[in-house]
């Protein structure tokens, strides 16, 4: 009971209520590129972790931006084996009068040395759907390094999200499709809070940071 009214909570506090994917009316390619970069976003799945199901919900706020973005997270991992988990998102959710729909998933692969496998990498496929103006897919491909201070874990890295987008209006401030790549500097940390783990993670361009903060949990 703990468990889900503590997740009814942060889904609360991260709902959107303003509409931040209408190209027709705001800075189209500033809206593509966050909107991107949101979508390659991971959940920090611990290489060490014994317990095999991840439960992960947060909210993503954009920085150095002309706009305020702002969008949910609902991510899922299961650890097939030991040095790889499955990953998974699959929600939806209104913005005005948006109602975007989010799906797709990938790997993360932990790799090191035999007692300590501090390093992962993460490939995975998303897409946005359900939304007036365009659809977006997202293919990130990433590497990190995993780092120990007490009881804060951290993860530091790069990599690189590379997407497609279709225009559905007839609005010219793009093209019908656009194709691009966003190079980012990753960097999280998580700490313990009772039986969850509280975190932040950042995509980091040149041009932009997409700041997240998360609450996750193992299951079992």
């Amino acid at each position: 009971m703990k468990l889900i009214l503590s997740f009814n909570f942060l889904l609360a506090f991260i709902y959107p209520q303003s509409n931040y994917f209408d190209i027709a009316s705001g800075d189209s390619r500033e809206i593509i590129h966050a909107s991107s970069l949101w979508l390659s976003g991971s959940p920090m799945i611990d290489p060490m972790a014994k317990n095999r199901f991840f439960l992960e919900i947060g909210s993503s706020s954009s920085l150095l931006t002309n706009n305020k973005y702002k969008y949910p997270n609902i991510d899922i991992g299961i650890k097939v084996t030991k040095n790889l988990s499955v990953i998974h998102k699959a929600y939806g959710f209104r913005s005005d009068q948006e109602h975007a729909q989010i799906i797709g998933g990938g790997l993360q692969y932990y790799f090191g040395s035999t007692d300590s496998l501090d390093w992962n990498a993460t490939v995975q496929r998303i897409d946005l759907k359900g939304l007036k103006y365009f659809s977006l897919s997202s293919l990130s491909i990433d590497l990190r390094k995993w780092y120990v201070w007490r009881d804060f874990k951290f993860r530091l890295g790069m990599g690189s999200n590379y997407f497609k987008e279709r225009i559905f209006s007839n609005t010219d401030v793009l093209p019908a499709k656009v194709k691009g790549k966003i190079n980012f500097i990753g960097f999280d940390c998580s700490f313990p809070l009772g039986t969850f783990k509280l975190g932040l993670e950042n995509h980091i361009t040149t041009s932009m940071i997409i700041s997240t903060i998360f609450l996750q949990k193992e299951i079992f």
